[in-house]
């Protein structure tokens, strides 16, 4: 048991038993207990040393983890920063080594999934989960068969972001929001920030709220839609029975089209008329102008005849 006590951590350990001269135990009580190492005077004064010159140097990051009552949560975000920043170089390290552990497991990963037809799990930007099949039959950008989601043929780069987590990032992102609220005068600047906000909000209970208002901005044209979403709004589009006001504005156009239709109907036939007006004034104005060269021909007939003795009538000469 002594031999195994940093092992197993016994509570309590017992020795050999005692007898007597006969060979019976006798029965004993505690006789001790083990004591921890003695510090020595000096290394105590040096560790409390080396703790005072570390806290002037690095700040003393105890006093900013009490939350006050009287300060904002500015100022608390702040001094949160500055905590962080203290810790720099600790989490520096921390994303070095999660950076080459995501090498290592996509070097293996590239080796070990090559099955056709499995399915691996997706996240997109919104912490959204979905799926994603490996291999499947399809043609690439340059028109050849092939087989698409082929990780033995992928190239990625690993990128590791240290700070706060995901759920202080979107309480960051609401708080944001709601105070740009406040500041925003367009009805449609201000519905879209509010969309943003619940899409951001954290809680059981609303990720179908959450849903909601994504569709609502992807809608809007304020989010670009998913191919899973740009399919869903072509079948709800195809499908979609025009409501009383469409229907009356559809009545309503078809209505001015066929005004307009009229009106450049009437206009032609306008224009028709003026037309055939012009065409029957140049005519008579043709037959005058036939009619005029036709007097003058006769008066110059009359006027070249020769000249003789005076007829009478019957062209009898007079006496």
């Amino acid at each position: 048991m002594w031999a195994e006590d940093t092992i197993k951590n016994y509570p309590y350990q017992l020795l050999n038993p005692v007898t007597d001269a006969s060979g019976k135990e006798i029965p004993t009580g505690p006789i001790g207990y083990t004591k921890p190492p003695q510090i020595p005077p000096a290394l105590a004064a040096l560790m409390q040393l080396v703790d005072m010159d570390t806290k002037e140097l690095l700040g003393n990051s105890s006093e900013p983890d009490k939350m006050l009552s009287h300060v904002s949560g500015k100022a608390h975000s702040l001094i949160q920063k500055r905590i962080d920043g203290q810790a720099y170089i600790y989490m520096s390290n921390f994303s070095k080594a999660i950076k080459r552990t995501g090498e290592i497991w996509l070097s293996m990963a590239k080796e070990v999934y090559v099955e056709k037809g499995r399915n691996m799990k997706t996240m997109d930007k919104m912490d959204q989960v979905g799926t994603v099949e490996l291999l499947v039959p399809g043609m690439d950008n340059k028109g050849k068969l092939g087989d698409k989601n082929d990780l033995t043929k992928a190239t990625f780069d690993v990128a590791v972001d240290v700070g706060p987590s995901s759920a202080s990032q979107r309480e960051a992102t609401v708080q944001t929001l709601t105070g740009m609220l406040s500041i925003t005068q367009d009805p449609e600047t201000a519905q879209v920030l509010q969309s943003m906000a619940m899409m951001n909000m954290e809680g059981d209970g609303i990720s179908e709220t959450r849903d909601f208002f994504r569709k609502k901005l992807v809608n809007m044209g304020v989010l670009k839609p998913t191919p899973q979403e740009q399919e869903q709004m072509a079948k709800a589009a195809e499908n979609q029975q025009p409501t009383p006001n469409d229907q009356a504005m559809l009545a309503m156009a078809a209505e001015a089209q066929a005004k307009a239709k009229k009106a450049e109907a009437e206009a032609l036939e306008t224009g028709t008329d003026i037309e055939k007006k012009k065409a029957e004034t140049a005519k008579i104005y043709s037959d005058i102008d036939v009619n005029k060269a036709k007097a003058v021909q006769e008066l110059m007939n009359g006027q070249q005849q020769p000249t003789g003795p005076n007829l009478g009538p019957n062209n009898m000469p007079n006496a």
